[in-house]
């Protein structure tokens, strides 16, 4: 006999699907766009007999691009390993999402450490993405794509239901409160 989730856990499921959905999309088109745009500027500098800066080929070409960053003052290393620690979050929402949301679905018997679901990550990622794209501007060659354009409905319409939910949440989480005390 299954035991059906009350409208409150429901909704915050929901919420975090949308979040997990724009964070492997936020993640994935910054990768291309910082890598593309460092090996873009590669391309130009080796024709100034330059070493490139990210090889193809190269072990975990993000990590590399971020020291890049990093020495290139785009970045701080601070918050190089808080972006590194949010594409943790969305390897784990590729490879483990049940761990993600078994604090409000799965049975408590089954549910394992109290792991904590960061709900501002992808806040603060849109940040960094800000703040990297403004920051290559004075050192590298901008890789364009259409990845970003191809999915900004989805987007929109992602972000203006996450507004919706939190309203939501927000009022059954008090609604919740009172009914407990």
């Amino acid at each position: 006999m299954r035991v059906k989730l009350p409208a409150l856990e429901k909704n915050i499921l929901k919420y975090r699907a949308l979040q997990m959905v724009l964070i492997l999309h936020q993640v994935e088109s910054l990768r291309a766009f910082v890598i593309g745009s460092i090996r873009t500027s590669d391309k130009f500098a080796t024709h100034a007999a330059k070493e490139p800066l990210l090889p193809d080929g190269i072990n975990r070409p993000m990590e590399k691009a971020f020291q890049i960053l990093v020495e290139k003052e785009v970045i701080t290393a601070k918050e190089s390993e808080e972006l590194q620690a949010i594409i943790n979050l969305r390897n784990q929402v590729g490879h483990k999402i049940h761990e993600l949301v078994s604090d409000i679905s799965a049975p408590k018997t089954l549910r394992g450490n109290d792991h904590v679901y960061d709900y501002f990550a992808l806040d603060r990622f849109e940040r960094y993405r800000e703040k990297i794209s403004k920051g290559m501007m004075k050192h590298f060659v901008l890789q364009l794509s259409f990845r970003d354009l191809a999915f900004e409905q989805a987007e929109a319409t992602y972000k203006e239901e996450l507004r919706r939910l939190h309203k939501r949440i927000e009022r059954q989480y008090e609604e919740r409160k009172k009914s407990v005390a």
